[in-house]
């Protein structure tokens, strides 16, 4: 779509006064009680990642560049840096196991941008709790509008989507919690824009840290527009709608204006994100819930069937290649992508659990005895929307019974939330996988 510069200007203006206005006191408390659950949730998959290889090389790193040591390095024994460092180890700790939080419709991980850098910057200025809790409430929703009002579904871009509309999450959590002020809001946002980037490259050549690290790598980012704005640092204008802004330059145009913007300050998105029962990319959840509900049903064990049959489309095609032995821990970000080995997973142990991405023997144990019986039947297009497409799954048992079975809502979706003994045991499993446990 076109806009005028004049619109494009009042729409940069309009999500910085609002950044700038909003209170704590003006919150739904179903929203401060979601961002609740974010932030704990994402804390959690920041411990579980805090032992990586990648990780512990990057907190090596930073540990060497000195500077004001404001900001904490979870599992770092204590050891504080300045905050946009602080969001480079952080940050690249919390999508090892693509555990983290997302909005099933915008497909974004919200508090993978936001919470990093508010635990770094509360912690570097004194904000209170509910100063963090306002500030991730503001980001995530600001994340997810800017991803639920692009056109078009994850294949259809060169882009990862996540952290290309998370910056600014990224940037207006910083931003807020530094004090900022409507202009200085508007400065912080324009100078994201040219800090943005991150291909989907890590996706189809396999074996790169990017996919799992790219939150660190990304997201100090907006720390660092932030502060520069607090400095009088001016940034780009027309930011979101401009000729060479968000949208045209990384969307081709294609966006929706009104999901944006309507409602701004009247609902927030933050309710709507749904946190992962299972550590894989939230297009496998659907079929994870299918088969897991069959075996519930039909009370199955992984010694009674024959085989399970998954019927995907055009969003799920690219996660159905074939794995090998010997993939963890190095390549385990490509097992997390991976739809028969998560369905392999799920047979095998009732449960898709971060054991299998840990144990090496685990998961090649998965590969050579539960792969084998998953089988992926491509539909063709129109198999679910730009962005999602039903879990439609087929269990044949070895007494050769057929069970079929279709989930249009995962678990972990607002509409069917995961229990909260749930919720706590997935934050103890993280726990137990940290540094320092």
């Amino acid at each position: 779509m076109s806009i005028d510069l004049t619109q494009a200007l009042e729409t940069d203006s309009t999500i910085a006064a609002h950044l700038a206005r909003v209170t704590f006191a003006d919150l739904p408390a179903t929203t401060i009680e979601a961002t609740k659950a974010s932030v704990l949730d994402t804390l959690a998959c920041m411990l579980a990642g805090s032992a990586s290889q990648d990780v512990t090389a990057i907190a090596g790193l930073v540990e060497t560049t000195g500077g004001q040591p404001t900001s904490t390095i979870i599992q770092g024994g204590g050891v504080k840096v300045p905050p946009a460092q602080s969001v480079l180890v952080n940050g690249a700790m919390v999508h090892q196991f693509d555990f983290d939080d997302t909005h099933d419709l915008g497909i974004c991980h919200p508090s993978s941008a936001t919470l990093p850098a508010a635990l770094a910057t509360a912690e570097a200025t004194g904000a209170s709790g509910r100063d963090l809790l306002t500030a991730m409430a503001l980001g995530n929703d600001l994340i997810c509008r800017i991803a639920l009002a692009i056109h078009g579904g994850l294949i259809d871009y060169p882009w990862f989507r996540a952290p290309v509309v998370g910056l600014f999450g990224t940037t207006a959590v910083t931003a807020r919690l530094l004090g900022a002020s409507p202009g200085q809001h508007r400065e912080a946002l324009g100078l994201t824009l040219p800090l943005i980037s991150c291909t989907r490259a890590s996706l189809h050549h396999g074996g790169s840290s990017v996919r799992s690290i790219r939150d660190g790598l990304i997201y100090r980012n907006g720390v660092l527009a932030a502060e520069l704005a607090m400095r009088g640092v001016l940034g780009d204008k027309a930011v979101f709608e401009g000729p060479y802004g968000f949208y045209p330059v990384f969307f081709r145009g294609e966006y929706d204006r009104a999901k944006l913007l309507n409602g701004l300050g009247s609902w927030y998105e933050a309710e709507r994100v749904s946190l992962k029962p299972w550590p894989s990319r939230r297009t496998l959840h659907r079929t994870i819930t299918a088969v897991l509900d069959l075996m519930a049903a039909h009370a199955l064990t992984f010694e009674r069937i024959a085989s399970v049959e998954v019927l995907i489309g055009d969003i799920n095609r690219p996660w159905c290649q074939p794995v090998s032995t010997g993939m963890v821990p190095r390549h385990r970000i490509d097992l997390l992508n991976n739809m028969l080995f998560a369905v392999g997973s799920a047979i095998r142990f009732g449960d898709v659990t971060l054991r299998p991405f840990l144990d090496p023997v685990l998961a090649d144990e998965v590969v050579r005895t539960a792969v084998p019986k998953v089988r992926c039947i491509d539909v063709g297009r129109g198999a679910g929307t730009t962005v999602t497409e039903p879990g439609q799954v087929r269990i044949v048992t070895v007494d050769g019974v057929v069970h079929e079975g279709q989930c249009d809502v995962p678990l972990g979706n607002p509409l069917r939330p995961m229990p909260a003994a749930r919720l706590r045991d997935k934050f103890m499993d993280c726990a137990a996988c940290a540094a320092r446990p």
